[in-house]
Formats: structure tokens, sequence, C-alpha cells
């Protein structure tokens, strides 16, 4: 069998498109942020070390002082110590240096230049030689020599060369855009929603086009089919020879009568749905014995039943049946649960339905031997317009709007529904009236 092909709207492909060019933007914009952001620290403290290197290496009465000093002074100490050592196996001339740089206390300098150029973090600072060996460098730098080595700020004064590691430079890059970020990641997380909600909008939508065509349909087909019984019996019964056969007179009569119901009831169902949608539904409750309601619906549709060859059993065995709602709703409730088990019946009908008493209520179960519904469908099944499907849309009648206005009224009254159903093995819808009103509900009509 040949798959079938998938087909995606084109503004599903234009908007992906252009999610991912926004988020593109976004993403390089930031990067390019950060690049700019690192380069000016990079050229702040490369300004900063020229500035050190300028101090070190310029003429003047204290420099001079300084090398006499260093001329005469002794060569000692270990090859990297603390910060006042100098490194032996040093010539004259970066000895001289060395000595300039200790005499400067360049580790508070170097802090008060960055300061001055915008730098506020602290700098593991190291004085190298020509071989990239450390002459001076601090006991607690050790555990960044690495990357005091390979680091780029660096300058060289001489065969030396002073290097500057800074152990937070991309924390205090971070934290400076940090508003960027936040700016970025809100953008994105506002075109992918804008985009989600436009595709899931545009599929409902376009869900809601399929049921209304069904539902045109299937009005089509539910007013055509009775309209066109009617007219052809009342045809029949204008022949004088059917007049005088009582029989067939009365088959044809009745026949009328039913279809006649038959439409007054999808114009109800029809009109009490948009009454349930635009919340004017209207609820005048009292006490209502239950099973009497039932007992009442069932005599009503027992020729409905006889006519699919079914039957109905009642196990009601709630001790107190009374519950409080709107009798005119309720018994609507109770036909649609009915009409729906014999519309999906499997053969024969079998309906039972039961009644146990609960907390608060009543619990009724209307149980079926119909079709029943897969598990991807259960969900769905309160929703208004939607129909379970059954291959041709034919052949089962209704609009989909009996089981949404049954939840919609078993709502209003401060009661719930579910559903059970495995295919092939019927359905049990498992409803729960309360036996008087709610207090919240009591609270909301008075304000």
């Amino acid at each position: 069998m040949e798959k079938k092909r998938i087909r995606i709207p084109w503004f599903v492909i234009a908007m992906v498109l252009a999610l991912i060019t926004m988020s593109t933007i976004q993403v390089i914009w930031l990067r390019t942020s950060v690049q700019m952001k690192e380069q000016i620290f990079d050229d702040n403290v490369q300004h900063s070390l020229s500035q050190v290197a300028e101090m070190l290496t310029k003429s003047s009465t204290g420099m001079l002082q300084i090398d006499l000093e260093a001329l005469h002074g002794e060569n000692s100490g270990e090859f990297i110590q603390n910060k006042s050592s100098i490194g032996s196996g040093l010539d004259a001339e970066e000895k001289k240096m060395l000595k300039r740089v200790e005499a400067l206390k360049i580790d508070s300098v170097i802090p008060t230049i960055l300061k001055e150029h915008a730098i506020n973090i602290p700098a593991v600072i190291g004085i190298f030689d020509r071989y990239g060996q450390p002459v001076q460098l601090e006991e607690s730098g050790d555990q960044y020599r690495n990357d005091l080595e390979s680091t780029q700020h660096k300058i060289s004064i001489n065969t030396l060369s002073i290097h500057l590691h800074f152990p937070g430079k991309n924390r205090l890059l971070l934290r400076k855009l940090l508003g960027q970020f936040a700016l970025t990641g809100l953008m994105l997380a506002l075109i992918a929603w804008g985009f989600f909600t436009a595709v899931i909008g545009a599929a409902r939508n376009k869900r809601i086009d399929r049921i209304r065509r069904d539902l045109m349909n299937n009005l089509t087909h539910e007013l055509k089919t009775p309209i066109s019984t009617i007219g052809l019996a009342a045809e029949a019964l204008k022949d004088p020879d059917m007049q005088k056969d009582n029989e067939s007179f009365n088959y044809y009569i009745g026949l009328i009568n039913e279809e006649n119901k038959r439409l007054g009831m999808l114009v109800e169902n029809v009109l009490q749905a948009s009454l349930a949608e635009s919340g004017k539904m209207q609820l005048f409750k009292q006490s209502v014995n239950i099973h009497d309601l039932i007992r009442e619906v069932l005599k009503n549709v027992a020729i409905q039943v006889r006519k699919h060859g079914g039957k109905t059993q009642l196990e009601l065995e709630a001790e107190n049946p009374l519950v409080f709602g709107d009798r005119v709703h309720l018994t609507n409730v109770v036909f649609n649960l009915i009409d729906n088990a014999i519309k999906y019946a499997k053969g024969e009908l079998i309906l039972t339905i039961s009644s146990r008493q609960t907390t608060d209520g009543v619990e009724l179960r209307f149980q079926d031997n119909g079709i029943g519904i897969s598990k991807e469908h259960l969900g769905k099944v309160f929703d208004r317009l939607y129909r379970v499907p059954t291959g041709n849309v034919h052949d089962v009648k209704g609009f989909g709007l009996g089981l949404s206005y049954v939840k919609t009224v078993v709502d209003r009254h401060d009661g719930t529904i579910r559903i059970e159903s495995q295919p092939g093995k019927g359905s049990t819808f498992i409803l729960e009236l309360p036996h008087k009103e709610k207090e919240t509900t009591k609270q909301k009509k008075n304000e």
C-alpha cells in the first residue's frame, strides 16, 4: 500500500523559516556583542600595560637611584618565590628592570591603572624572562601559571615581560551582557510562543472547518431523510384506497408522527448545544427523583429500543435517589446517553443502567455493548461537534452535539461525568449528581 504523503501547509513552512531566521539573527547579534565586549576589555588591558611599561622604562632621577641600588644588590632567592624575590640566572639588565618592578610596587600600581580603564576585577601578575620562565610570581598565583604563560594580556619590557591573567573575566563579561542575554531569551521565547500559538490555532481552525463541513453534510443527510419519509407518507395517504385500509392508514400516520418527533429532537439538540455554548442555558433546579426520571425516559424510547432488537436492564440501587437539578435538562441528559447507546450498538443493544449511593449524591452508570471507543478518542468525546470516526460519516446519525450538551449540563449541576471504554467491548458513562447545591455555586449566584 502506498503511504499517504503528509502535506505541510505553506504558512507553517514560512513561520518555521521566519523563526529560524530570527533566532539566527539574535544569536549572531549576541555573539557579536560578546566579541565587542571582549575586544574592549582586551584593549583596555593593553592600554594599562602600555602605561605600566612606559613608567618602568622612562629615564628619571628616581629610576636612576633604583638602578644604582640594583648594581650593588645581592642576587639570591628561589626561581619562583614570593613577590619580593629576584630570580637567579638573570643578566644585569634584567636584574635592573626587575628591581624597578619591585621598587614601583607593580602589584599595587597595575590594579590602580586597570581601574582607571574601567576594569575592576582582580588580576594575577607574573614577570617572565626571555625564555618564558617566571622570575617573579606570587605563591597564590602559582595555580594560574599555565594561564599566565598562554595569556594574550602581556607586554615586553626589554627582555622581561609582564603577564596578566583575569580569573573572573568570563563572569564579568557575562554579568555585563546579562541584560542582553535576558532580552534575547525573551525575544526568542516570544517568537517561539507566537509561532506555536499560530500553528496550534491554525490546526484548530482547520479541524473546526472539517468538523463544520461534516456537520453540514450530516445535517443535510439527517434532515433530508425524515422530510422525504414524511413527504412519501403524505402522498400515500392521499390515495383513496389507502384511507379505506385502517392498518396501512395508521401505519403511515404513526410514521409521520415518529419522523416529526425525530425532526423536533434534531432541532432541540442544535438549540440546546447553542444555548450551552453561549452560557444562556437557564436551569430551574429542584429535588428530582432520578430513578423515576430514568424510568420515564425509558418508557418514551421503548419503541426505538425494540426497533433495534435491544433491551434495557435497570439496577437502581441508590437508597436516596433525589438529586438537585433541572428536570428538563436532566431528562435530556438521560435521553442523549440512551440514544448514544442505541446509535453505537453492536448487534442487539444491551443497555444496563445502574445507580449507587455516594457520600454527596448519586452515581449513575450507563453501560452498553456497543462498538466502544479507542483510547486516543476518549478525551475528545465531550468536545462540541466531535464525532468518533466510524468509517462512513453517515453510518451513525448525529452531529456530535449530544455528549457536549451532556457534559455542559452535568457541569452546571456541580456534577462529574467520565467514560470508560474499550474498542469492541462497549462503553460505560459514569455520572455523579449531588443531592444539593454546592456552597460555591450559591456564592457565585449571590455575587
